[in-house]
């Protein structure tokens, strides 16, 4: 089987289970599984893991808190589960994004830390499709599945959500993908 991070791999569907809690599965455009989504629901920051079906880590989420904006750090996955690896990109969602969210993911960072490559995500009306953007061209899209429940039923009845990933760059890392667009999802379900 294919891994996760496949650069073969051109969607992805994200169907994230139990009110937005922030744990669920990622399959692959046969419908079968190929990750996981696993949030601590005990860790006030909302430590969420992408793991291969397998269990094999492959990056962790953490919100950061104190911030004036809603920020989530990604790091490398460490095989003792208690502790990140090296953070390797920052995900930032802008002040004014309340209709049409906007994000940025900074990466890359180099020797001094500091990030050399940005990522724009422009989200349509309430967040439900995204196009990520890098250097002024389309690598990504991701659109809601379920948007019409989040309309018609009330938000307990909502213990779903489902996101299709297009990949339209066929080169670009998906562990940096993966990361951003699972920090874009978390972002719309974060109240500040």
């Amino acid at each position: 089987m294919l891994s996760l991070l496949d650069s073969s791999r051109e969607y992805y569907l994200l169907k994230e289970k139990g009110w937005d809690l922030g744990h669920g599965e990622i399959f692959d455009s046969d419908g079968n599984v190929i990750g996981k989504m696993n949030r601590r629901l005990r860790n006030i920051r909302g430590l969420t893991k992408l793991t291969e079906v397998d269990g094999t880590g492959i990056l962790k989420i953490q919100r950061k808190f104190f911030t004036p904006r809603i920020t989530y750090d990604i790091f490398e996955s460490h095989e003792d589960d208690g502790k990140h690896g090296m953070q390797f990109a920052r995900c930032c969602r802008a002040f004014t994004s309340i209709i049409r969210p906007k994000m940025w993911l900074n990466y890359d960072p180099d020797k001094n830390n500091k990030p050399t490559k940005r990522l724009d995500a422009q989200g349509s009306f309430a967040g439900w499709n995204f196009k990520v953007i890098s250097d002024g061209k389309a690598i990504a899209e991701v659109k809601k599945l379920d948007r019409f429940r989040d309309l018609l039923g009330p938000k307990f009845l909502d213990i779903a959500d489902t996101h299709a990933i297009h990949i339209l760059d066929k080169d670009f890392d998906r562990k940096i993908l993966l990361g951003f667009i699972m920090c874009i999802e978390r972002s719309l379900n974060t109240k500040k």
